[in-house]
């Protein structure tokens, strides 16, 4: 059996974990509208603190509203006016990754799933998980095997287990058509 990497739980987390996108500014009162990044809207109490990720300035959340999917309404004792809180448009709000929210079961960080190494269900090794692109419908992991790409969906259907201890992913692969 070939040598591996060390797992991908091994793998330094980044810096800074990106919690939401700032829309736009909404209304008159220093409130910028966002869209969670997971997790819910109870994240987003008054008190934390964010850090907004162009300029690391720390932003106390005094106050926050949800709306509709996923966005929600925030406001910040650093930036109480609609002209300063609008330096934050297009950016993101993140948190240390010792401040990130509690994982459920069957749920992962995008960095921890980066070079995972990929195994059909019978245990043929397929590549290392190279990136993880967002799609309307699920995320898709995406295997390098050489200069060969393949992407599955991440659903249950396709990536039936995910190992970080052992920096494994289990998938089900489907056989490739002929690219003659």
């Amino acid at each position: 059996m070939p040598e591996r990497d060390p797992p991908a739980s091994t793998v330094t987390p980044p810096a800074l974990l990106r919690v939401a996108h700032v829309r736009r500014v909404h209304g008159v009162r220093g409130e910028v509208r966002v869209q969670r990044l997971g997790g819910d809207s109870g994240r987003f109490a008054a008190g934390t603190v964010l850090l907004d990720e162009r300029d690391h300035r720390s932003l106390t959340i005094t106050s926050s509203r949800p709306l509709d999917g996923d966005d929600m309404l925030l406001a910040f004792a650093e930036l109480p006016t609609r002209e300063e809180v609008a330096t934050l448009h297009g950016n993101y709000l993140c948190v240390a990754p010792s401040q990130a929210r509690p994982l459920g079961e069957d749920e992962w960080f995008v960095w921890q799933l980066i070079g995972l190494h990929a195994v059909g269900d019978d245990g043929e090794a397929l590549g290392v998980v190279h990136d993880v692109e967002e799609q309307p419908s699920s995320d898709v992991i995406v295997v390098r095997d050489g200069t060969v790409e393949r992407r599955y969906p991440l659903v249950r259907e396709w990536v039936r287990r995910v190992d970080l201890a052992e920096g494994v992913v289990v998938v089900t692969p489907w056989p490739e058509a002929d690219e003659s």
